[in-house]
């Protein structure tokens, strides 16, 4: 339906021969096809990595900086390839190396200390999954840079009424980049992820216990990590609870659904739970789980935010 339009509007024009003009439309329909293309495969991606990296454990800090040291190694890896690929450059393409090798150098020091602490390993994290996103769009101006090199050197003269079209597509798909990489930032991490067994006495009083026909209530408790790129304001987090049968759990009076993810297509989750977020600051979540009965075996609870798994966990009742 493009082509046909734009064949209509250059009709207008006396200076090319007709021939002349359907290449350049044709060219300039390649660069946004393969532009668009490359930036889904890219950001796919790009989401999946970012998914297990946000996965690590930073509790286990000997671990997690291997895990960390890996994925740093991989991108650097990555990166270093796409640049053996470029046969052209400009000035935007010196700049985004020289920002992304400063970055890339400064989590290594992070990970070079020998004492390093979860505080450290966080800040480290953060900053690999930025350094992600930036090789994502690093890779996708080789891409646009090298159509338009090969395909928009006769547009200038020819396709002045396309022109607009093209810079607002191009400003779509940035300001789409920009979205996506400002949701992977403010996505949540989470520490001090609990499942525990609870039993209420008649008093009221609260035992824990791990056994299946004792237990009332599952209680489910973490905490958010301090996000500075996540604003102020309400949050959701979805809860997808598994019985040992494999079936969905229910909380009473809830919204249970079907959720987007990045990498794992729809997931069914069980309920939301909605919350005011202070920027920056760590704060602890704590919900309950009632049920007429538990029956035994192992129950997971799976965490998703911004269609991030954020977090998984496991009881077993017996």
């Amino acid at each position: 339906m493009e082509l046909e339009s734009s064949n209509t509007n250059l009709t207008n024009h006396t200076t090319p021969p007709k021939k002349t003009k359907e290449y350049v439309i044709i060219g300039i329909l390649s660069v946004l096809l393969l532009g668009s293309v490359g930036y889904n495969i890219f950001q796919s991606q790009k989401t999946e990595e970012n998914t297990r990296l946000f996965a690590i454990d930073l509790k286990d800090e000997e671990n997690a900086k291997i895990l960390l040291q890996k994925e740093l190694d991989s991108l650097t890896g990555e990166f270093e390839k796409t640049k053996e690929g470029i046969d052209v450059r400009d000035s935007l393409l010196s700049k985004r190396d020289a920002e992304i090798f400063d970055k890339q150098r400064e989590i290594q020091n992070i990970l070079n200390k020998n004492d390093v602490t979860q505080s450290d390993l966080k800040q480290a994290r953060r900053m690999i999954a930025a350094l992600n996103a930036d090789i994502g769009r690093f890779k996708q101006e080789i891409i646009v840079l090298k159509q338009q090199n090969d395909s928009l050197t006769v547009a200038n003269t020819t396709l002045n009424d396309e022109k607009n079209t093209i810079s607002e597509e191009l400003n779509s798909e940035k300001e789409k980049a920009q979205e996506t990489e400002a949701n992977v930032r403010s996505t949540f991490s989470i520490s001090n992820y609990k499942l525990t067994g609870l039993q209420v006495k008649k008093s009221g009083k609260e035992v824990e216990t791990d056994k299946a026909k004792r237990i009332d209530k599952l209680r489910v408790s973490f905490d958010l990590d301090p996000n500075t790129y996540a604003e102020t304001g309400v949050k959701e987090i979805f809860i997808a609870i598994y019985k040992p049968d494999g079936t969905l759990g229910k909380f009473s009076d809830a919204s249970p659904g079907i959720l987007d993810t990045w990498s794992l297509g729809q997931v069914s989750y069980s309920d939301k739970v909605k919350f005011n977020y202070t920027k920056g600051s760590n704060q602890n979540i704590s919900f309950d789980w009632e049920d007429f009965e538990f029956p035994k075996g192992t129950y997971k609870i799976d965490l998703y935010q911004n269609g991030f798994k954020i977090g998984q966990k496991s009881l077993d009742l017996r």
